[in-house]
């Protein structure tokens, strides 16, 4: 008896990355268990090259320090939120965590400016209810935040999470796009890097957290987590 073995290709997976201290955290666990190939793009390196967009099937838009306005200092700003429009036109399923949420709404014509408070720390959310057909989140869930401007939807999106002072905390595109302002993503080893590197960002204010505050809590809130994390993975490319 003759058996036909096929080869099933690995999933191959873009991470746009904006500073060598934001890191993929609790994602890369989900992509090791997929055994996913990834092609991490170093934006804020001299040299880099995205990848064809038909070879991929999840983009992966991390966080940074920068604005999406600040494109006469990063001038690669341009070009990437191009590549996340052409990604997106070609149906690729698309997660955007922070800035990448930020970006993914920028470059949909969407506005981003400065949020009425500055949210650094674990803060609960809440879930918006929707009648559309989009990733569910559970009704609260705390979840780490470290930004200090928020996005208006996009066109056409549906608004997932909200926060005490941030409406917009997660919104969905169509199947397949999702944009966070939080970061699900987080260990302790991303919390302390941020703290060390742009610490400066953490003026005072009712929604910022101390040092050791965040870092006290986040070994068991990162676990919390986790959960909604992969479930949301596994919601963009189930197909």
């Amino acid at each position: 008896m003759a058996f036909l073995f096929l080869e099933v290709g690995l999933m191959k997976v873009a991470v746009l990355v904006h500073a060598p201290y934001e890191r993929l955290g609790n994602i890369q666990q989900w992509l090791d268990t997929q055994s996913a190939e990834v092609l991490e793009v170093n934006l804020y390196q001299k040299s880099f090259v995205y990848p064809e967009l038909s070879s991929l099937d999840l983009l992966i838009v991390l966080g940074g320090p920068m604005s999406v306005n600040e494109e006469d200092d990063y001038p690669w700003l341009v070009a990437e939120k191009q590549y996340i429009a052409d990604a997106i036109a070609a149906e690729i399923p698309v997660l955007g965590i922070c800035l990448g949420g930020q970006l993914i709404a920028a470059a949909l014509g969407a506005k981003v400016t400065l949020n009425d408070e500055t949210e650094i720390g674990w803060h609960k959310l809440q879930r918006v209810p929707s009648t559309a057909e989009v990733f569910q989140f559970p009704d609260e869930i705390e979840v780490f935040n470290w930004h200090g401007e928020t996005f208006e939807l996009p066109r056409g999106a549906v608004r997932l999470l909200q926060s005490e002072v941030c409406a917009n905390q997660a919104y969905q595109l169509g199947a397949n796009v999702i944009g966070l302002q939080c970061h699900p993503e987080v260990t302790t080893k991303e919390v302390q890097e941020w703290v060390d590197e742009i610490g400066e960002q953490m003026i005072e204010g009712a929604y910022v957290h101390t040092p050791d505050r965040m870092l006290a809590e986040t070994d068991e809130k990162s676990e919390a987590v986790k959960p909604v994390l992969f479930s949301l993975l596994d919601y963009l490319t189930r197909r």
